[in-house]
């Protein structure tokens, strides 16, 4: 799982203002290695500032029409890895890559005969244009209703390649635009071109609005959903006040909340580490979490994404108490029996106790 392999950038496009994508190359004694399923992600590994970081981020390649991982990376304020592959990537460079992973994927099956719904908002398009095009280019009985949300029409990402598949697959695929701030010279443009567009987010409105103006081609109906964690949560209500069966409803989540301020975290709290059949006392600097601080005393614990998305850095509290500042990998019913993401939890009491089971 935390193989690391070393390939070649091949090549980096500006998407948007903030948004660059970036490709890279697979050897092809590695092909097998780097299989993949649509919507899945891959973990970067840098060294900087003096310390190990990883950052998980979404493939926007097909696995069936790219011979080459492509991602999409979005400039982050205070970003430490998007900031560097904005600034400091460039093509014939080598990256570390851990192995494909992720449990946000579509399976893709030349028979199928299937209605997707697929709701992205911002960089959230990543994983779901992997699934978009591998479902358009292998199922071709397949239908598929797209809403996808930004501010205005530069802040679109791979919006020429949507374009391209809108004309492609015309009889097969609607997509429609939201645009909460969307730019009057540009709006007018795009009536010139008869292009579908909503003013507003991808929220309860807008997604009942597709769903009535779409209704499924075919009763198996998938739903697909990357996006920002408000988005996300509307998005799910909405589908669930219209019947529709959670075992159909896949979820990513983008983005971290802002650490609450309000949280009282103890500065310097003692933390005891159960791990690979070895005890760990160390102390939390003040801001630091636990996987962190773990890293910073060169241990080694499980990880991959530092983002709570992928649920690598699982561990369960033993005794003390902890605050996640994001979670988008543990159920409610797992945090009840006291897993936590390590990668997210500051320290709420002056002694905490972890295992990594």
């Amino acid at each position: 799982m935390n193989e690391v392999y070393s390939l070649k950038v091949i090549d980096i496009q500006k998407e948007t203002e903030n948004s660059k994508s970036v490709t890279l190359q697979v050897p092809e004694k590695l092909k097998e290695n780097f299989i993949y399923k649509p919507g899945q992600y891959i973990t970067l590994q840098f060294y900087l500032k003096e310390q190990q970081v990883r950052r998980s981020y979404s493939l926007c390649s097909s696995p069936v029409l790219d011979t080459s991982l492509k991602i999409g990376v979005k400039r982050v304020e205070n970003g430490l890895i998007s900031n560097h592959i904005h600034e400091n990537l460039n093509v014939g460079d080598f990256i570390d890559v851990l192995l494909p992973n992720g449990r946000f994927f579509a399976e893709v099956k030349k028979e199928n005969y299937k209605t997707y719904y697929l709701f992205a908002a911002g960089s959230g398009i990543t994983p779901i244009i992997s699934i978009l095009k591998t479902v358009l280019f292998v199922e071709e009985k397949s239908f598929v209703y797209m809403i996808y949300g930004n501010s205005n029409h530069k802040s679109i990402m791979f919006n020429e390649e949507l374009k391209q598949l809108e004309l492609e697959y015309k009889d097969r695929f609607t997509l429609v635009h939201t645009l909460s701030k969307p730019i009057s010279s540009w709006s007018d443009l795009w009536k010139t071109q008869n292009k579908e567009f909503r003013k507003g987010r991808v929220d309860v409105t807008s997604i009942s609005w597709l769903i009535n103006q779409f209704p499924p081609y075919a009763q198996n109906t998938a739903y697909y959903i990357c996006g920002p964690g408000t988005m996300i949560n509307n998005t799910v209500k909405t589908l669930q006040g219209l019947d529709v069966p959670e075992s159909r409803i896949f979820i990513e989540s983008f983005g971290s909340p802002k650490i609450n301020e309000a949280i009282n975290v103890v500065e310097g709290a003692n933390l005891i580490v159960h791990l690979e059949n070895k005890k760990i006392e160390i102390s939390i600097p003040l801001g630091k979490t636990i996987l962190r601080s773990l890293l910073d005393n060169k241990y080694n614990p499980p990880y991959l994404c530092e983002g709570g998305v992928c649920g690598s850095c699982v561990c369960k509290v033993k005794n003390g108490r902890v605050y996640m500042n994001n979670n988008a990998a543990l159920t409610d019913e797992k945090i009840k029996e006291g897993y936590v993401l390590s990668c997210q939890s500051l320290p709420l009491t002056d002694n905490v106790e972890v295992i990594y089971e």
